[in-house]
């Protein structure tokens, strides 16, 4: 085992979530965001961690660590999952290293 806990994966996005009872929202995430066309370029990974809210990590470029040019697209990838697949939950969006060490951390999406 990893420790990044299962893995569902759809065309080219793979989703590591934790605990074992994400696994349906998961593998929803997984479809999403392969409609999307995210790993239409090669593998993209992504982890949903369950504590008090909904934390939805990707890993990305260094670039990213910095670079604020693609938050609205992030955070709109926040919105849009939590409306579809996390209904009752807040969601976060991290960008993460390739390891889900957290570099950044967008707004969170609060469940109204």
């Amino acid at each position: 085992m990893n420790g990044y806990g299962p893995k569902v994966q759809t065309g080219g996005v793979e989703v590591y979530y934790k605990p074992s009872e994400l696994e349906n929202q998961a593998q929803s995430l997984s479809v999403l965001l392969d409609s999307l066309e995210y790993g239409k370029n090669g593998t993209v990974s992504f982890q949903v961690i369950k504590d008090s809210i909904i934390n939805l990590k990707m890993v990305t470029d260094p670039t990213y660590y910095s670079d604020t040019s693609m938050d609205y697209a992030l955070n709109a990838m926040s919105i849009i999952s939590q409306i579809e697949i996390f209904k009752d939950e807040s969601v976060q969006f991290h960008i993460c290293d390739e390891t889900f060490n957290v570099k950044r951390s967008l707004e969170v999406i609060k469940n109204e």
